[in-house]
């Protein structure tokens, strides 16, 4: 199952960057749970997630873990602001199931973008933006069960892929508020 899930990738050319990674990169397996990025460290790799999926997770105030986004296979894996600027993530990022990844160093695709996609690298980081800015908004601007369907709509495959403990965290509602979502619809669609 391929979820385009960052739709950043359809508007920038990235090809360079996860054919260098394929060619020069080396893969890595991950068990779930295991962290590629750790909240607080300097990102170290760039990777294309060649199978499995891995989840953008922050802590909260309160110590639980919140979902803030995913990359699913054929998409890039890493914390792209932080790591090119060489400061602290502010996420983790972990293998939300077996998960294969070719990767590379992140300073190769640092040469990599300043070689191949020099003219690119602002739109890059401006399109990383877009796609951050739009989902805080999209928190203002519909409800959790638009939200819901927004999602699974997109992605329909992503209920067969990721937990529903995970969903609820990213659309920012509880698992039994999910849970309940998910009852009134089927209930709906009944009718």
């Amino acid at each position: 199952m391929n979820i385009t899930f960052n739709q950043y990738k359809g508007r920038l050319d990235l090809s360079a960057l996860i054919d260098g990674c394929r060619e020069k990169g080396t893969l890595y397996h991950y068990a779930k749970g295991e962290i590629f990025v750790r909240e607080g460290e300097v990102g170290r790799f760039f990777g294309v997630v060649e199978s499995g999926y891995f989840k953008y997770v922050t802590v909260t105030t309160e110590g639980d873990e919140a979902v803030v986004g995913f990359a699913f296979e054929g998409e890039s894996v890493c914390d792209f602001n932080n790591s090119f600027q060489g400061i602290p993530s502010e996420v983790s990022i972990i293998a939300g199931n077996k998960a294969t990844v070719c990767r590379i160093n992140f300073s190769d695709a640092k040469n990599i973008v300043r070689t191949q996609m020099d003219e690119s690298k602002g739109t890059l980081i401006s399109e990383l933006f877009r796609e951050i800015y739009h989902r805080h908004l999209e928190l203002y601007r519909k409800s959790p069960t638009e939200r819901y369907l927004e999602l699974i709509n997109k992605h329909p495959d992503i209920i067969n892929i990721v937990t529903m403990r995970d969903i609820a965290s990213y659309l920012l509602v509880t698992p039994i508020y999910l849970s309940r979502i998910r009852k009134k619809l089927l209930q709906i669609s009944r009718k």
